[in-house]
């Protein structure tokens, strides 16, 4: 029979982190939404910067929606593994009061 373990704090310390990635992100991304690109005088890097931006723009946004989504998958996992823990010890209990 082999263990099954897992580590609460760590899956904890991953799910805020996956969590809070938007706040992380907030920052640059309206930066770069910001950016005057008519201002840097040269059309082809305008076009560039305005690529650019868009795409980290998209990219901001694909994070918020997969780290999202594995929030929602951690909160799974850990749920599983609580009620799994749970009827563990209740079975081990009958088990033990049955001797």
């Amino acid at each position: 029979m082999s263990d099954l373990y897992i580590d609460n704090a760590m899956l904890q310390r991953v799910r805020k982190d996956l969590a809070h990635i938007d706040d992380l992100l907030e920052k640059p991304a309206k930066a770069m939404d910001a950016v005057d690109v008519r201002a840097m005088g040269a059309s082809e890097l305008e076009k560039r910067m305005d690529s650019f931006g868009e795409e980290w723009n998209y990219g901001i946004k694909q994070l918020k929606k997969f780290s999202g989504k594995a929030v929602k998958a951690l909160d799974k996992i850990e749920e599983k593994f609580t009620g799994l823990d749970e009827e563990l010890a209740k079975q081990l209990s009958k088990a033990a009061k049955k001797k």
